[in-house]
């Protein structure tokens, strides 16, 4: 009779599983740069690490798509005159922002440093671009942000 050879082998898998410490898990989540803000829910646990892939582009086809840090140099000055269109006048244009289950807003970069130093980083978090809903539609590109949980 094979089947109770094999309730016997699946009990030691089991059993196996079972006695093996935790493995890390990462919880990513797709930021289009159209969309306002959008949520990762993450459980209770360490964050040991908060990576990202990607670029988008405030204005698509007029300036270059840029990583969560936004916009720098000469061509943060070339977009100057649309400040008006930041969401957070704080922030650079393009930057990602990060809110917390508290309602703090942070760029993605401080969220990221401080994210692994984090007791308790259960919750919902939002991220989005740093500019207007009313000017989503002209933007380009997405970023991946993966959050490694352990």
């Amino acid at each position: 009779m094979p089947f109770p050879r094999m309730a016997g082998a699946f009990a030691i898998c089991m059993f196996l599983q079972s006695s093996l410490p935790a493995m890390a898990a990462d919880y990513c989540a797709d930021i289009d740069s159209r969309r306002g803000w959008q949520q990762l829910s993450l459980p209770g646990g360490k964050i040991s690490k908060v990576s990202y892939a990607g670029r988008w582009s405030v204005i698509s086809g007029r300036v270059n798509p840029v990583g969560p840090r936004g916009y720098a140099g000469a061509e943060a000055q070339s977009l100057g005159p649309l400040y008006q269109y930041k969401f957070d006048q704080a922030y650079a244009f393009g930057e990602m922002l990060v809110r917390d289950q508290a309602g703090r807003t942070v760029p993605f970069a401080e969220f990221a440093a401080l994210a692994v130093n984090s007791p308790d980083p259960e919750g919902v978090y939002a991220f989005r671009i740093n500019d207007k809903d009313i000017a989503l539609a002209d933007n380009a590109g997405s970023i991946r942000v993966c959050v490694s949980m352990r």
